[in-house]
Protein backbone atom coordinates (compact mmCIF):
# COMPACT_ATOMS: atom_id res chain seq x y z
CA UNK A 1 0.00 0.00 0.00
CA UNK A 2 1.15 3.56 -0.66
CA UNK A 3 1.55 6.21 1.99
CA UNK A 4 -0.78 8.63 0.24
CA UNK A 5 -3.56 10.21 2.30
CA UNK A 6 -6.31 8.51 0.39
CA UNK A 7 -8.60 5.78 1.63
CA UNK A 8 -7.60 2.25 0.80
CA UNK A 9 -8.63 -1.19 1.89
CA UNK A 10 -6.12 -3.16 3.91
CA UNK A 11 -5.68 -6.90 4.07
CA UNK A 12 -7.24 -6.91 7.52
CA UNK A 13 -10.47 -5.42 6.19
CA UNK A 14 -9.69 -1.94 7.54
CA UNK A 15 -9.86 1.31 5.62
CA UNK A 16 -7.05 3.86 5.90
CA UNK A 17 -7.82 7.56 5.58
CA UNK A 18 -5.37 10.36 6.38
CA UNK A 19 -3.07 7.76 7.89
CA UNK A 20 -5.74 6.43 10.26
CA UNK A 21 -6.92 2.82 9.92
CA UNK A 22 -10.41 1.86 11.01
CA UNK A 23 -12.91 -0.85 10.17
CA UNK A 24 -15.88 0.15 7.98
CA UNK A 25 -18.16 0.10 11.03
CA UNK A 26 -15.79 2.37 12.98
CA UNK A 27 -15.71 4.89 10.12
CA UNK A 28 -19.52 4.71 9.93
CA UNK A 29 -19.86 5.18 13.69
CA UNK A 30 -17.38 8.06 13.64
CA UNK A 31 -19.35 9.88 10.94
CA UNK A 32 -22.68 9.15 12.60
CA UNK A 33 -21.74 11.12 15.73
CA UNK A 34 -21.95 14.58 14.08
CA UNK A 35 -25.02 13.42 12.13
CA UNK A 36 -26.77 12.64 15.41
CA UNK A 37 -25.76 16.06 16.71
CA UNK A 38 -27.21 18.02 13.78
CA UNK A 39 -30.30 15.79 13.74
CA UNK A 40 -31.02 16.94 17.30
CA UNK A 41 -30.48 20.58 16.34
CA UNK A 42 -32.96 20.30 13.48
CA UNK A 43 -35.46 18.05 15.26
CA UNK A 44 -38.93 19.25 16.42
CA UNK A 45 -38.25 18.48 20.09
CA UNK A 46 -39.24 21.95 21.16
CA UNK A 47 -37.22 24.47 23.08
CA UNK A 48 -34.44 26.61 21.66
CA UNK A 49 -31.55 25.53 19.45
CA UNK A 50 -29.23 25.85 22.45
CA UNK A 51 -31.44 23.60 24.58
CA UNK A 52 -31.58 20.97 21.86
CA UNK A 53 -27.83 21.38 21.45
CA UNK A 54 -27.32 20.36 25.06
CA UNK A 55 -29.13 17.09 24.35
CA UNK A 56 -27.25 16.74 21.07
CA UNK A 57 -23.90 16.87 22.89
CA UNK A 58 -25.09 14.13 25.26
CA UNK A 59 -26.23 11.92 22.37
CA UNK A 60 -23.07 12.49 20.33
CA UNK A 61 -20.80 11.70 23.30
CA UNK A 62 -22.83 8.64 24.28
CA UNK A 63 -22.67 7.26 20.72
CA UNK A 64 -18.91 7.66 20.40
CA UNK A 65 -18.32 6.21 23.88
CA UNK A 66 -20.69 3.31 23.33
CA UNK A 67 -19.58 2.41 19.79
CA UNK A 68 -15.87 2.60 20.64
CA UNK A 69 -15.12 4.09 17.22
CA UNK A 70 -12.38 6.33 18.64
CA UNK A 71 -10.22 6.22 21.79
CA UNK A 72 -12.37 7.21 24.74
CA UNK A 73 -10.26 10.23 25.65
CA UNK A 74 -10.86 11.88 22.27
CA UNK A 75 -14.53 12.35 23.13
CA UNK A 76 -13.33 15.40 25.09
CA UNK A 77 -13.54 17.25 21.75
CA UNK A 78 -17.34 16.85 21.62
CA UNK A 79 -18.26 19.50 24.25
CA UNK A 80 -15.95 21.99 22.51
CA UNK A 81 -17.11 21.25 18.96
CA UNK A 82 -20.74 20.86 19.98
CA UNK A 83 -21.02 24.27 21.63
CA UNK A 84 -19.37 26.04 18.68
CA UNK A 85 -22.72 26.01 16.83
CA UNK A 86 -24.92 27.04 19.77
CA UNK A 87 -26.07 30.64 20.27
CA UNK A 88 -25.03 32.24 23.54
CA UNK A 89 -22.22 29.78 24.36
CA UNK A 90 -18.81 31.32 25.06
CA UNK A 91 -15.65 29.34 24.33
CA UNK A 92 -13.87 30.39 27.53
CA UNK A 93 -16.75 29.29 29.73
CA UNK A 94 -17.01 25.97 27.89
CA UNK A 95 -13.28 25.36 28.35
CA UNK A 96 -13.61 25.96 32.09
CA UNK A 97 -16.18 23.16 32.38
CA UNK A 98 -13.38 20.65 31.66
CA UNK A 99 -11.71 21.53 34.96
CA UNK A 100 -13.71 20.47 38.01
CA UNK A 101 -12.71 21.16 41.65
CA UNK A 102 -13.37 17.51 42.51
CA UNK A 103 -10.68 16.21 40.15
CA UNK A 104 -8.22 15.83 43.04
CA UNK A 105 -10.37 13.08 44.53
CA UNK A 106 -9.84 10.99 41.39
CA UNK A 107 -6.37 12.05 40.28
CA UNK A 108 -4.78 11.89 43.75
CA UNK A 109 -5.60 8.23 44.55
CA UNK A 110 -4.87 7.33 40.93
CA UNK A 111 -1.34 8.73 41.10
CA UNK A 112 -0.76 7.02 44.45
CA UNK A 113 -1.62 3.64 42.93
CA UNK A 114 0.64 4.45 39.98
CA UNK A 115 3.34 5.04 42.60
CA UNK A 116 2.54 1.61 44.10
CA UNK A 117 2.99 0.01 40.69
CA UNK A 118 6.21 1.92 40.09
CA UNK A 119 7.80 0.56 43.33
CA UNK A 120 6.39 -2.97 42.93
CA UNK A 121 3.73 -3.00 45.65
CA UNK A 122 0.73 -3.80 43.41
CA UNK A 123 2.57 -6.86 42.09
CA UNK A 124 3.45 -7.92 45.63
CA UNK A 125 -0.14 -7.48 46.79
CA UNK A 126 -1.52 -9.56 43.92
CA UNK A 127 1.04 -12.32 44.32
CA UNK A 128 0.39 -12.52 48.05
CA UNK A 129 -3.33 -13.07 47.48
CA UNK A 130 -2.80 -15.45 44.58
CA UNK A 131 -0.21 -17.54 46.43
CA UNK A 132 -3.02 -18.50 48.81
CA UNK A 133 -5.43 -19.49 46.02
CA UNK A 134 -3.66 -22.00 43.75
CA UNK A 135 -4.41 -22.79 40.12
CA UNK A 136 -8.17 -23.38 40.20
CA UNK A 137 -9.64 -21.36 37.32
CA UNK A 138 -12.83 -20.34 39.12
CA UNK A 139 -11.00 -19.61 42.37
CA UNK A 140 -8.55 -17.44 40.45
CA UNK A 141 -11.38 -15.57 38.71
CA UNK A 142 -13.27 -14.95 41.96
CA UNK A 143 -10.03 -13.87 43.69
CA UNK A 144 -9.27 -11.32 40.97
CA UNK A 145 -12.88 -10.14 41.09
CA UNK A 146 -12.84 -9.59 44.86
CA UNK A 147 -9.32 -8.15 44.87
CA UNK A 148 -10.11 -5.59 42.17
CA UNK A 149 -13.42 -4.75 43.82
CA UNK A 150 -11.90 -4.25 47.26
CA UNK A 151 -9.09 -1.97 46.10
CA UNK A 152 -11.45 0.07 43.93
CA UNK A 153 -13.46 0.94 47.05
CA UNK A 154 -10.85 3.63 47.72
CA UNK A 155 -9.09 4.17 44.39
CA UNK A 156 -10.44 5.21 41.01
CA UNK A 157 -11.62 2.10 39.19
CA UNK A 158 -9.79 2.98 35.98
CA UNK A 159 -6.50 2.92 37.88
CA UNK A 160 -7.26 -0.50 39.32
CA UNK A 161 -7.95 -1.83 35.83
CA UNK A 162 -4.65 -0.40 34.59
CA UNK A 163 -2.63 -1.53 37.61
CA UNK A 164 -4.04 -5.06 38.02
CA UNK A 165 -4.30 -6.11 34.38
CA UNK A 166 -0.53 -6.36 33.76
CA UNK A 167 -0.15 -8.49 36.89
CA UNK A 168 -2.97 -10.78 35.75
CA UNK A 169 -1.29 -11.04 32.35
CA UNK A 170 1.98 -12.11 33.97
CA UNK A 171 0.11 -14.85 35.83
CA UNK A 172 -1.50 -16.08 32.60
CA UNK A 173 1.82 -15.85 30.76
CA UNK A 174 3.38 -18.15 33.35
CA UNK A 175 0.88 -20.87 32.51
CA UNK A 176 1.34 -20.61 28.74
CA UNK A 177 -0.93 -17.78 27.56
CA UNK A 178 1.65 -15.27 26.34
CA UNK A 179 -0.23 -13.44 23.54
CA UNK A 180 -3.48 -11.56 23.20
CA UNK A 181 -4.68 -14.09 20.62
CA UNK A 182 -4.18 -17.02 23.01
CA UNK A 183 -5.94 -15.18 25.80
CA UNK A 184 -8.85 -14.24 23.55
CA UNK A 185 -9.37 -17.89 22.52
CA UNK A 186 -9.26 -19.21 26.09
CA UNK A 187 -12.46 -19.21 28.13
CA UNK A 188 -10.37 -19.50 31.29
CA UNK A 189 -8.16 -16.50 30.53
CA UNK A 190 -11.11 -14.38 29.49
CA UNK A 191 -12.86 -15.27 32.73
CA UNK A 192 -9.90 -13.92 34.72
CA UNK A 193 -9.40 -10.75 32.65
CA UNK A 194 -13.10 -9.87 32.60
CA UNK A 195 -13.19 -10.49 36.36
CA UNK A 196 -10.50 -7.82 36.79
CA UNK A 197 -12.45 -5.29 34.72
CA UNK A 198 -15.86 -5.94 36.24
CA UNK A 199 -14.38 -6.05 39.74
CA UNK A 200 -12.69 -2.68 39.17
CA UNK A 201 -16.05 -1.27 38.07
CA UNK A 202 -18.09 -2.95 40.79
CA UNK A 203 -16.21 -1.40 43.68
CA UNK A 204 -16.41 2.10 42.27
CA UNK A 205 -19.18 3.47 44.48
CA UNK A 206 -18.41 2.71 48.12
CA UNK A 207 -16.52 5.98 48.61
CA UNK A 208 -16.54 9.29 46.72
CA UNK A 209 -12.95 8.77 45.56
CA UNK A 210 -13.69 5.33 44.05
CA UNK A 211 -14.67 6.54 40.59
CA UNK A 212 -15.82 9.46 38.48
CA UNK A 213 -19.46 8.48 38.89
CA UNK A 214 -19.01 8.49 42.68
CA UNK A 215 -17.44 11.96 42.68
CA UNK A 216 -20.21 13.30 40.45
CA UNK A 217 -22.90 11.82 42.70
CA UNK A 218 -21.21 13.09 45.85
CA UNK A 219 -20.86 16.59 44.36
CA UNK A 220 -24.53 16.58 43.30
CA UNK A 221 -25.56 15.51 46.82
CA UNK A 222 -23.49 18.30 48.36
CA UNK A 223 -25.10 20.87 46.06
CA UNK A 224 -28.62 19.51 46.55
CA UNK A 225 -28.36 19.31 50.34
CA UNK A 226 -26.50 22.59 50.76
CA UNK A 227 -23.59 21.18 52.80
CA UNK A 228 -20.54 18.98 52.32
CA UNK A 229 -21.57 15.36 52.80
CA UNK A 230 -19.01 13.51 54.93
CA UNK A 231 -17.25 10.51 53.45
CA UNK A 232 -18.11 8.42 56.48
CA UNK A 233 -21.82 9.04 56.00
CA UNK A 234 -21.59 8.26 52.28
CA UNK A 235 -19.66 5.03 52.85
CA UNK A 236 -21.78 3.75 55.73
CA UNK A 237 -24.94 4.35 53.70
CA UNK A 238 -23.62 2.52 50.66
CA UNK A 239 -21.95 -0.39 52.47
CA UNK A 240 -24.96 -2.74 52.39
CA UNK A 241 -26.08 -2.17 48.77
CA UNK A 242 -22.51 -2.44 47.47
CA UNK A 243 -22.04 -5.70 49.38
CA UNK A 244 -25.32 -7.05 47.99
CA UNK A 245 -24.26 -6.26 44.42
CA UNK A 246 -21.25 -8.53 44.86
CA UNK A 247 -23.46 -11.60 45.36
CA UNK A 248 -24.84 -12.15 41.83
CA UNK A 249 -21.52 -11.31 40.17
CA UNK A 250 -19.57 -13.69 42.40
CA UNK A 251 -22.06 -16.47 41.66
CA UNK A 252 -21.77 -15.87 37.91
CA UNK A 253 -17.97 -16.02 37.91
CA UNK A 254 -17.74 -18.80 40.46
CA UNK A 255 -20.42 -21.12 39.08
CA UNK A 256 -22.04 -20.04 35.80
CA UNK A 257 -19.71 -18.59 33.16
CA UNK A 258 -18.19 -21.42 31.05
CA UNK A 259 -14.70 -22.90 31.34
CA UNK A 260 -13.08 -25.82 29.53
CA UNK A 261 -10.64 -26.81 32.27
CA UNK A 262 -10.87 -26.70 36.04
CA UNK A 263 -7.26 -25.73 36.75
CA UNK A 264 -4.43 -23.95 34.97
CA UNK A 265 -1.32 -25.94 34.24
CA UNK A 266 1.84 -25.47 36.27
CA UNK A 267 2.80 -25.58 39.92
CA UNK A 268 0.56 -24.16 42.60
CA UNK A 269 3.75 -22.89 44.27
CA UNK A 270 4.54 -20.57 41.35
CA UNK A 271 2.94 -17.51 42.94
CA UNK A 272 4.65 -18.10 46.26
CA UNK A 273 8.01 -18.38 44.50
CA UNK A 274 7.39 -15.15 42.57
CA UNK A 275 6.51 -13.44 45.82
CA UNK A 276 9.74 -14.64 47.43
CA UNK A 277 11.69 -13.10 44.55
CA UNK A 278 10.40 -9.67 45.60
CA UNK A 279 12.04 -9.99 49.00
CA UNK A 280 10.80 -8.11 52.09
CA UNK A 281 8.81 -4.89 51.87
CA UNK A 282 11.01 -2.03 50.76
CA UNK A 283 11.01 1.41 52.34
CA UNK A 284 9.51 2.98 49.20
CA UNK A 285 6.61 0.53 49.33
CA UNK A 286 6.07 1.20 53.06
CA UNK A 287 6.06 4.96 52.48
CA UNK A 288 3.50 4.51 49.73
CA UNK A 289 1.24 2.45 52.01
CA UNK A 290 1.52 4.85 54.96
CA UNK A 291 0.91 8.00 52.93
CA UNK A 292 -2.03 6.42 51.12
CA UNK A 293 -3.53 5.38 54.46
CA UNK A 294 -3.08 8.93 55.75
CA UNK A 295 -4.71 10.40 52.62
CA UNK A 296 -7.69 8.08 53.07
CA UNK A 297 -7.98 8.62 56.82
CA UNK A 298 -7.92 12.43 56.80
CA UNK A 299 -11.17 12.90 54.79
CA UNK A 300 -12.96 10.19 56.77
CA UNK A 301 -11.85 11.66 60.10
CA UNK A 302 -12.64 15.23 59.08
CA UNK A 303 -15.48 15.62 61.64
CA UNK A 304 -12.89 15.06 64.40
CA UNK A 305 -10.14 17.45 63.31
CA UNK A 306 -12.04 20.06 61.26
CA UNK A 307 -13.33 22.02 64.34
CA UNK A 308 -9.73 22.85 65.34
CA UNK A 309 -9.12 24.81 62.13
CA UNK A 310 -10.47 28.28 61.31
CA UNK A 311 -13.81 28.17 59.52
CA UNK A 312 -12.44 30.50 56.83
CA UNK A 313 -10.08 27.77 55.57
CA UNK A 314 -11.72 25.77 52.80
CA UNK A 315 -10.75 22.16 53.55
CA UNK A 316 -12.27 19.42 51.41
CA UNK A 317 -11.27 15.89 50.33
CA UNK A 318 -10.15 17.08 46.90
CA UNK A 319 -7.74 19.57 48.45
CA UNK A 320 -6.40 16.92 50.84
CA UNK A 321 -5.59 14.49 48.05
CA UNK A 322 -4.08 17.25 45.94
CA UNK A 323 -1.79 18.32 48.80
CA UNK A 324 -0.76 14.72 49.51
CA UNK A 325 0.07 14.24 45.82
CA UNK A 326 2.24 17.37 45.81
CA UNK A 327 4.07 16.16 48.93
CA UNK A 328 4.80 12.82 47.22
CA UNK A 329 6.34 14.71 44.30
CA UNK A 330 8.76 16.35 46.76
CA UNK A 331 9.73 13.42 49.01
CA UNK A 332 12.73 11.42 47.76
CA UNK A 333 12.36 7.64 47.44
CA UNK A 334 14.27 6.04 50.36
CA UNK A 335 15.36 3.05 48.25
CA UNK A 336 14.95 1.40 44.84
CA UNK A 337 11.76 -0.49 45.69
CA UNK A 338 11.04 -4.12 44.85
CA UNK A 339 13.29 -5.71 42.19
CA UNK A 340 10.47 -6.10 39.65
CA UNK A 341 9.36 -2.65 38.48
CA UNK A 342 8.07 -1.25 35.17
CA UNK A 343 10.93 1.30 34.94
CA UNK A 344 14.58 1.29 36.09
CA UNK A 345 15.44 3.34 39.14
CA UNK A 346 16.74 6.84 38.53
CA UNK A 347 19.22 8.37 41.02
CA UNK A 348 17.53 10.73 43.48
CA UNK A 349 14.09 9.74 42.19
CA UNK A 350 11.06 11.06 44.09
CA UNK A 351 8.32 8.83 45.47
CA UNK A 352 5.95 10.20 42.86
CA UNK A 353 8.11 10.81 39.81
CA UNK A 354 7.65 10.89 36.06
CA UNK A 355 8.25 7.14 36.09
CA UNK A 356 5.10 6.83 38.21
CA UNK A 357 3.12 9.30 36.13
CA UNK A 358 3.99 7.34 32.96
CA UNK A 359 1.78 4.54 34.30
CA UNK A 360 -1.25 6.86 34.51
CA UNK A 361 -3.83 5.99 31.81
CA UNK A 362 -4.27 9.51 30.45
CA UNK A 363 -6.66 8.41 27.69
CA UNK A 364 -8.93 6.71 30.19
CA UNK A 365 -8.82 9.64 32.57
CA UNK A 366 -10.09 12.01 29.90
CA UNK A 367 -13.50 10.37 30.33
CA UNK A 368 -13.94 12.07 33.67
CA UNK A 369 -13.44 15.75 32.71
CA UNK A 370 -15.50 15.12 29.57
CA UNK A 371 -18.38 13.75 31.62
CA UNK A 372 -18.15 16.64 34.07
CA UNK A 373 -18.11 19.11 31.19
CA UNK A 374 -21.23 17.52 29.71
CA UNK A 375 -23.02 17.61 33.05
CA UNK A 376 -22.30 21.34 33.39
CA UNK A 377 -23.23 22.07 29.78
CA UNK A 378 -26.60 20.40 30.34
CA UNK A 379 -27.33 23.19 32.82
CA UNK A 380 -25.62 25.95 30.84
CA UNK A 381 -27.67 25.16 27.73
CA UNK A 382 -30.83 24.71 29.84
CA UNK A 383 -31.24 21.23 28.33
CA UNK A 384 -32.45 20.12 31.76
CA UNK A 385 -35.88 21.50 30.91
CA UNK A 386 -36.09 19.00 28.04
CA UNK A 387 -34.20 15.98 29.38
CA UNK A 388 -35.75 16.44 32.79
CA UNK A 389 -39.01 15.11 31.37
CA UNK A 390 -37.37 11.67 31.13
CA UNK A 391 -36.51 11.37 34.83
CA UNK A 392 -39.31 13.49 36.22
CA UNK A 393 -42.07 11.45 37.79
CA UNK A 394 -40.43 8.16 38.80
CA UNK A 395 -41.05 9.10 42.44
CA UNK A 396 -44.77 9.52 41.79
CA UNK A 397 -45.13 5.81 41.03
CA UNK A 398 -45.40 2.88 43.40
CA UNK A 399 -41.98 2.48 45.13
CA UNK A 400 -41.13 -0.82 43.41
CA UNK A 401 -42.45 0.33 40.04
CA UNK A 402 -40.65 3.67 40.18
CA UNK A 403 -37.33 2.27 41.37
CA UNK A 404 -37.55 -0.61 38.89
CA UNK A 405 -38.05 1.70 35.90
CA UNK A 406 -35.42 4.13 37.14
CA UNK A 407 -32.87 1.34 37.77
CA UNK A 408 -33.48 0.01 34.26
CA UNK A 409 -33.03 3.52 32.80
CA UNK A 410 -29.77 4.09 34.71
CA UNK A 411 -28.49 0.62 33.83
CA UNK A 412 -29.07 1.19 30.14
CA UNK A 413 -27.46 4.66 30.24
CA UNK A 414 -24.43 3.32 32.13
CA UNK A 415 -23.85 0.62 29.53
CA UNK A 416 -24.22 3.06 26.64
CA UNK A 417 -22.51 6.23 27.82
CA UNK A 418 -20.13 4.64 30.40
CA UNK A 419 -20.53 4.93 34.16
CA UNK A 420 -18.94 8.36 34.50
CA UNK A 421 -20.58 9.70 31.36
CA UNK A 422 -24.05 8.59 32.43
CA UNK A 423 -23.64 10.04 35.92
CA UNK A 424 -22.43 13.31 34.45
CA UNK A 425 -25.53 13.52 32.28
CA UNK A 426 -28.18 12.39 34.77
CA UNK A 427 -26.99 13.87 38.10
CA UNK A 428 -27.67 17.59 37.47
CA UNK A 429 -31.02 16.84 35.83
CA UNK A 430 -32.08 14.55 38.66
CA UNK A 431 -31.02 17.04 41.33
CA UNK A 432 -33.02 19.81 39.69
CA UNK A 433 -36.08 17.59 39.10
CA UNK A 434 -36.22 16.37 42.71
CA UNK A 435 -35.82 19.94 43.98
CA UNK A 436 -38.68 21.15 41.79
CA UNK A 437 -40.88 18.27 42.94
CA UNK A 438 -40.01 18.75 46.61
CA UNK A 439 -38.67 15.18 46.82
CA UNK A 440 -35.80 14.05 49.03
CA UNK A 441 -32.91 13.79 46.52
CA UNK A 442 -30.71 11.45 48.59
CA UNK A 443 -32.27 8.11 47.63
CA UNK A 444 -32.63 8.97 43.95
CA UNK A 445 -29.11 10.38 43.53
CA UNK A 446 -27.56 7.45 45.40
CA UNK A 447 -29.63 5.00 43.35
CA UNK A 448 -28.55 6.72 40.15
CA UNK A 449 -24.82 6.68 40.91
CA UNK A 450 -25.00 3.15 42.29
CA UNK A 451 -26.78 1.79 39.22
CA UNK A 452 -24.86 3.54 36.42
CA UNK A 453 -21.80 2.05 38.12
CA UNK A 454 -22.84 -1.33 36.66
CA UNK A 455 -21.33 -0.34 33.30
CA UNK A 456 -19.97 -3.77 32.47
CA UNK A 457 -20.80 -4.31 28.79
CA UNK A 458 -18.59 -1.85 26.91
CA UNK A 459 -14.76 -1.60 26.96
CA UNK A 460 -15.01 2.19 27.09
CA UNK A 461 -16.18 2.11 30.71
CA UNK A 462 -13.51 2.99 33.26
CA UNK A 463 -13.12 -0.48 34.80
CA UNK A 464 -13.68 -2.67 31.76
CA UNK A 465 -10.79 -0.99 29.96
CA UNK A 466 -8.88 -3.94 31.41
CA UNK A 467 -10.08 -5.98 28.42
CA UNK A 468 -8.59 -3.99 25.50
CA UNK A 469 -5.39 -3.61 27.54
CA UNK A 470 -5.11 -7.40 27.93
CA UNK A 471 -6.11 -8.20 24.35
CA UNK A 472 -3.63 -5.81 22.73
CA UNK A 473 -6.36 -3.37 21.71
CA UNK A 474 -8.77 -6.01 20.42
CA UNK A 475 -12.36 -6.59 21.51
CA UNK A 476 -14.19 -9.76 22.52
CA UNK A 477 -17.84 -10.71 22.37
CA UNK A 478 -17.50 -12.22 25.85
CA UNK A 479 -17.38 -8.81 27.55
CA UNK A 480 -20.84 -7.61 26.41
CA UNK A 481 -22.30 -11.09 27.02
CA UNK A 482 -20.79 -11.62 30.47
CA UNK A 483 -21.29 -7.95 31.27
CA UNK A 484 -24.96 -8.14 30.33
CA UNK A 485 -25.70 -10.88 32.83
CA UNK A 486 -23.67 -9.15 35.55
CA UNK A 487 -25.42 -5.83 34.87
CA UNK A 488 -28.88 -7.43 34.91
CA UNK A 489 -28.13 -9.15 38.21
CA UNK A 490 -26.84 -5.96 39.81
CA UNK A 491 -29.72 -3.84 38.46
CA UNK A 492 -32.15 -6.32 40.01
CA UNK A 493 -30.35 -5.85 43.32
CA UNK A 494 -30.63 -2.08 42.90
CA UNK A 495 -34.35 -2.31 42.15
CA UNK A 496 -35.16 -4.59 45.08
CA UNK A 497 -32.95 -2.75 47.56
CA UNK A 498 -33.99 0.83 46.81
CA UNK A 499 -37.61 -0.21 46.28
CA UNK A 500 -37.59 -1.76 49.75
CA UNK A 501 -35.98 1.37 51.21
CA UNK A 502 -38.78 3.56 49.87
CA UNK A 503 -41.59 1.07 50.49
CA UNK A 504 -40.60 0.64 54.14
CA UNK A 505 -39.38 4.21 54.65
CA UNK A 506 -35.93 3.17 55.87
CA UNK A 507 -34.74 6.60 56.92
CA UNK A 508 -31.18 5.38 57.49
CA UNK A 509 -30.68 5.33 53.71
CA UNK A 510 -32.59 8.57 53.09
CA UNK A 511 -30.41 11.04 54.95
CA UNK A 512 -26.73 11.95 54.88
CA UNK A 513 -24.71 14.04 57.28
Amino acid sequence: MSGETQSSATESGQITLLGISRTPFEWFALALGPVIYFAFLLSPLGGTVTQRGGLAIIAWSAWWWGSGCIPTGYVVAVPILGTAFLPGMKFGEVLQTLIHPGIGMILGPALIVCMWSRWGFTRRMALFCLSKVGTSVRAQAVTWLLLSTTISFFVANVVIAIAMTPVALEVLKAVGYDTGAKIRKSKECMLVIIAVGIGASLGGFLTPMAGGQAVITWSALCDALGFQVSMVSFTVTMLLPVALSLIPVTILFGCVFPVDIKSFSGSADYFAEELRKLGPLTKSEVWGIVIFGLAIALPFLMPLWRPFLPASIDINPSLIFTCVTVILCILPAPDQGAPVKPFPYQPHERLLSFNSIKILPVQAFMIWPTAMSISLLVSMTDATSLLGQVVDGFWRLDPYTGTGLFSAFCGVMGNVASDTGAAGMIAPILAKATANAGVNPVVWLLMMGYTVNFSFMVPSATGTMALPIALEGKASWRLPVYGFFCAVGCCLVSWLFWGTVLANNWTFFMHLS
